[in-house]
């Protein structure tokens, strides 16, 4: 049996390991999460015993103290409740209780939370504190009564305003575990207002200060100087750190413009951002002697009259700003730096040298500047360095910043350059009168040698093929360029504000951005290349003396506002090859003739748009706003974007205002609007007139404009047949619309068409509009009848906020319905589906959606849920053919109580049931399968979830915001039905082991009969041998 018992014991370890796993639950919550608890959660889940009121935590193993109703004077707090540990007083425990003399506390309280004892103004004493490990904001200020406390060595904060007002608290025993101490933790106790003037400190730190002393001593033993200690101290003069000081907090002497020496021991180790910032009259740092490995962000930012500075060989990491604005000369960086910051002494404009030790592995230094190791990357250069400054051949990289501030006139390339990279902002705010742009550079980066005020020549090479944002802006002195034509791209603002007066694009250039040449004032000769597609909206504004452009053919898409501002110009020609524009007198159209794009110039006083123009584009009378007759085609459909508002024509224009067809405006005081038969468009904004109270539309009219009517006072509106487009917004916020007419006809139907119309209570959407837009009636709160013809796609929050919408039904036409579509339609109690629709089916007013593949017998299969329609109260019994719920099918859906599944059921979709926040309990089948993000978030209720261990995905934030969820009140479990087939499993197992175990009893029985045999022949020929 020996050889057995091995195999065997395998065997039954395999079955009861796999039974052990497949029971285990799930748990799709993160344990260590610190969770705040509600009042209301509180409320719900307290229990009293003893003269106590209090709630499970950790799971269920433990117990917080949550409320002492008790009468006691002396107390003493019990070791359990409801036969679990007592580990926590909870917030505002004993607060304002008047009575409670002394508290004993049980050796397992290991949290007192904010405000656990606050003004108990009659508690002397606290014990037992030694098991405590945390104590909270607050936790015992106003107890005025209290005279001495012994801070337990395993707390190692003092939260904010944990003793103040304790006005008898004379004596606090403290020790050196300390790592916090907030700067009103003891404000008002006797112990404070004992301690002398200077810095105050508890333990190992200095927590603030007291009275306006000029000379600090950091005392023997403090170790850390809290965060903001000495903000704004302007009166301290001197600063002596003690022996022990290692850290110096966040700003802790930020802005104390009259500190001007400090003197550090040794022991220092790091300074926290800010530490010195602003320290105006602070003269030098002087770190030689200390085991200083870090200065952080801004350290001396600011402290502009530093100029020595001398720092350790431990010394490692310099942050970002730290001597930012700085005086001082000269740094030397010692062997073991090995991070420096991008802007670490930007603004110091005397720095002429930083030296490197010759065993740094990090940095070297060449002529005083900072460069890596190998000399290939120019880190910083010193920016007090003045004239000229040749980069050696194998520098590749300039760093971001590298140059800001630089005092020198000109940086030139030897011979053969290497460079190949410009980081951002490297020249930035420099005095660099000239450069040249090595070939090998093909981009020059966002603000590279912007507000170089006397950069006056740069050399382009080709190579180049993008200048990016605000490149040269600002370059005052810059006044002729002349680009490669390997140049494809020139960023927003590239050129802004420089100075100017000829520009070159070259051939290469393809893209003009935003504002890129804006602001040029003396800009008079411009050569836009022959391969320009796309000029930028106010790309040459403000080039107040440009009178001739010429645009190339190449030219693809631009508009008037290109050039708003250029008052000289007076001539825009079109190459005679181009296909995309032509030139009619001094208006621009588009080739076929159907666009103005530019009207004219300043000299145009009167304008014929030509025959077949259909559109006025925005900013089209950018350069003619001294226009004062205009004649219109009849072809003219469409004005774009307040297109006339700027002419002398518009101004002096009153009542309705017609421009051809189109109705563009609607000045003056005017209730009541009849729109001219034969207007074919109401213009983008025409009549967002407040005093607007009735309008007639014409039967002629085609188009009504983007935010045409909102904000007007219209009451009721007939929309006819001929109108097929409602532009974005076209009547949103009309909030005196009660009654909405759209006849059949209407096609288009823009995104917040009717939005916030918040008194239309009825409507009906003709069966020519196929698509409803996102937010089309959102917001329309009276909203009550919706019919819905032949629409094909309901969009996002197309009815968000209907309220007072109870039932609609979708048309057998839809084919997508977006799940937020009814958002907020806390009325909606069914959603029905009209018959024939492929797509969709009601079922007890619950939209499902068919499956992709249809059944073998080629029926439509609903197995998923698409919508449930907010305000169907109560519990949801899913039905059995349900299988899955799709993405946000339950969103914000607070009216759905409960919800339970059938057996079969298998997914939960992405934020299926975000923001339900009336569920409690959900118990899901032992099929599900995969729980999708967010699906349940921020329901706020949700108190129990129970769940089977085979469950196979689940999203790690499925449960983002639910709060009792989080502080695991929650139940996952696995039911007697799994259990049940794991038991079969194991029998399986057991039968087999079993059945193995036969067949090796049956070979063993015949191995030892054949074994017997063997030795009875043996025995015999031995026998027979000895005879």
């Amino acid at each position: 049996m020996t050889a057995f018992k091995k195999p065997l014991c395998g065997i039954l370890a395999f079955i009861l390991v796999f039974v052990f796993v497949a029971a285990t639950p799930i748990s799709v919550f993160a344990e260590d999460e610190e969770v705040t608890i509600s009042a209301k959660e509180i409320e719900l889940n307290k229990e009293t015993e003893d003269g106590y009121e209090f709630i499970k935590v950790d799971a269920g193993s433990a117990v917080e103290l949550v409320k002492y109703v008790g009468n006691e004077t002396e107390v003493k707090v019990p070791t359990k409740l409801g036969g679990l540990s007592v580990i926590a007083v909870g917030e505002g425990c004993f607060e304002g209780n008047t009575t409670v003399v002394s508290i004993k506390l049980n050796s397992e309280i290991v949290t007192v939370k904010d405000r656990a004892f606050k003004d108990c103004t009659a508690l002397k004493e606290v014990t037992k504190t030694e098991s405590l490990t945390a104590l909270g904001a607050s936790a015992f200020e106003g107890c005025s009564a209290l005279e001495e406390f012994e801070y337990p060595e395993s707390v190692t904060a003092v939260p904010e305003k944990c003793f103040a007002g304790c006005t008898a608290l004379a004596e606090i025993k403290e020790h050196k575990n300390l790592k916090n101490v907030a700067a009103d933790a003891f404000q008002g106790t006797a112990w404070e207002k004992a301690q002398p003037d200077g810095a105050l400190s508890f333990g190992r730190v200095t927590y603030g200060v007291k009275g306006q002393v000029k000379d600090i001593e950091i005392p023997k033993g403090v170790s850390l100087i809290e965060d903001y200690v000495f903000l704004g101290c302007d009166y301290i003069e001197t600063v002596t750190l003690g022996p022990d000081v290692e850290e110096i907090g966040l700003y802790a002497f930020q802005n104390c413009t009259n500190l001007k020496e400090v003197k550090f021991d040794d022991a220092i180790g790091v300074l926290e951002a800010g530490a010195f910032k602003g320290c105006s009259s602070l003269i030098a740092a002087d770190f030689s002697e200390s085991t200083l490995a870090a200065i952080g962000y801004e350290a001396f930012a600011d402290c502009t009259s530093l100029k020595e500075i001398y720092i350790p060989e431990t010394l490692s990491d310099i942050g970002d700003f730290a001597f930012a604005n700085t005086k001082f000369k000269e740094i030397e960086f010692g062997k073991n730096v090995n991070a420096v910051g991008a802007n670490s002494f930007v603004g110091n404009t005397a720095l002429e040298s930083i030296y490197v030790v010759s065993n740094n592995k990090e940095f070297s230094c060449i002529d005083g500047a900072l460069y890596n190791k190998k000399g290939t990357t120019l880190v910083t250069f010193p920016a007090g360095k003045t004239g000229t400054y040749e980069l050696p051949q194998n520098v590749s990289e300039i760093k971001a910043y590298a140059f800001k501030n630089s005092k020198l006139s000109a940086v030139t390339l030897a011979e053969e350059p290497e460079l190949n990279y410009i980081g951002i902002n490297a020249f930035e705010d420099s005095q660099i009168e000239k450069i040249e742009i090595s070939a090998n550079v093909e981009k020059i980066n966002s603000n590279t040698f912007k507000n170089a005020k006397k950069l006056s020549e740069v050399k382009f090479n080709e190579g180049l093929k993008y200048i990016a944002a605000s490149a040269f802006e600002g370059c005052a002195a810059l006044v002729k360029i002349a680009l490669p034509d390997t140049l494809h791209d020139i960023a927003n603002s590239a050129f802004k504000n420089a100075g100017l007066k000829s520009v070159n694009l070259g051939d290469g250039v393809a893209k003009i951005n935003s504002e890129a040449f804006a602001g040029n004032k003396n800009l008079t000769d411009l050569y836009i290349g022959k391969n320009v597609e796309k000029i930028g909206n106010g790309a040459f504004k403000d080039c107040a003396k440009l009178v001739a452009v010429n645009l190339p053919a190449s030219l693809r898409a631009f508009n008037g506002n290109a050039f708003s501002g250029c008052d000289s110009l007076v001539k825009i020609t079109v190459d005679k090859d181009s296909k995309n524009y032509k030139a009619v007198g001094s208006a621009i159209y588009t080739a076929d003739g159907k666009a103005l794009v530019l009207a004219g110039n300043k000299n145009t006083t009167t304008l014929i748009v030509a025959d077949g123009t259909e559109v006025i584009k925005a900013n089209a009378f950018e350069l003619a706003k001294n226009v004062a007759e205009i004649s219109l085609p009849a072809s003219l459909a469409e004005i774009q974007g307040n297109a006339l508002d700027n002419t002398v024509w518009f101004k002096n224009a009153n009542g309705l205002v017609y421009a051809g067809k189109i109705l563009y405006k609607v000045k003056g005081s005017i209730a009541n609007v009849v729109v001219e038969e034969g207007t074919v468009a109401i213009a983008d904004n025409a009549v967002n007139n407040a005093a607007v109270t009735t309008v007639v539309l014409p039967k002629t009219l085609v188009k009504i404009g983007d935010g045409a009517f909102a904000g007007s006072s219209v009451e009721a509106l007939a929309i006819p047949e001929s109108v097929k487009y409602i532009g974005v917004s076209a009547f949103k916020g009309v909030k005196a619309l009660k009654k909405l007419t759209i006849a059949d006809g209407v096609e288009t139907i823009g995104a917040g068409a009717f939005a916030d119309c918040t008194a239309l209570k009825a409507v009906v959407i003709p069966a020519s509009v196929k698509l409803i837009p996102a937010d089309a009636f959102a917001g329309c709160k009276k909203l009550s009848e919706v019919e819905l013809a032949g629409a094909e796609k309901i969009g996002k929050y197309a009815f968000s906020g209907c309220e007072s919408l109870k039932t609609i039904t979708l048309p057998a036409t839809l084919t997508a319905l977006d799940p937020v579509s009814f958002d907020g339609c806390t009325g909606l109690q069914a959603i029905e589906v009209a018959e024939g629709n492929e797509f969709y089916k009601s079922l007890d007013g619950v939209v499902l959606v068919a499956n992709e593949e249809k059944a073998e017998d080629g029926s439509l299969v609903f197995e998923t849920i698409a919508l449930y329609p907010a305000g169907k109260k109560g519990e949801y019994n899913v039905p059995e053919a349900v299988k899955n719920i799709a993405d946000k099918a339950f969103y914000n859906c607070d009216a759905l109580t409960a919800i339970t599944f059938a057996e079969g059921f298998g997914n939960i979709g992405e934020e299926a049931f975000f923001d339900c926040d009336a569920i409690t309990t959900i118990t899901m089948p032992e099929s599900a399968r995969n729980i999708g993000s967010y699906a349940f978030a921020s329901c706020d209720e949700l108190r129990e979830f129970v769940v089977y261990s085979n469950l196979t995905d689940y999203a790690d934030n499925a449960f983002d915001g639910c709060y009792y969820i989080n502080y695991d009140a929650v139940t996952i479990k696995v039911e007697d039905s799994s259990f049940s087939l794991l038991i079969i499993i194991a029998a399986i197992f057991v039968v087999i082991g079993v059945v193995w175990y036969l067949v090796y009893q049956k070979k063993q029985k015949k191995l030892e009969i054949e074994i017997q045999e063997k030795i009875a022949k043996r025995e015999a020929l031995e026998a027979a041998k000895a005879e």
